[in-house]
């Protein structure tokens, strides 16, 4: 069973360096920014086949000069198997 992983993460950056911080997490492979407002958030997404590989990238956000924090505000598995009770048990698996 293949999976793939969609987690919206909300980026938190120094204001004066918010410009700088996007263009950088738009250079990682995966990684989105959707929108950025004043202040220095930024709307972000990261995508792909393993659960772990994301968390590590997000985790790694906090790197970057310039990100004051990170937030993992949705997470979402997508499997080939369409019943529930599988995406119960990929999340599950992946805790692991």
């Amino acid at each position: 069973m293949s999976e793939y992983n969609i987690c919206g993460v909300l980026v938190m950056t120094n204001p004066k360096m918010g410009a700088i911080v996007e263009d950088t997490l738009n250079k990682i492979d995966g990684v989105e920014v959707h929108a950025r407002q004043n202040g220095g958030k930024l709307v972000v997404t990261v995508e792909g086949p393993h659960s772990r590989e994301c968390a590590n990238t997000i985790s790694d956000f906090g790197d970057i000069k310039g990100v004051v924090s990170t937030a993992l505000v949705y997470h979402e598995i997508d499997s080939d198997d369409p019943s529930p009770e599988s995406s119960k048990l990929s999340a599950q698996e992946n805790l692991q």
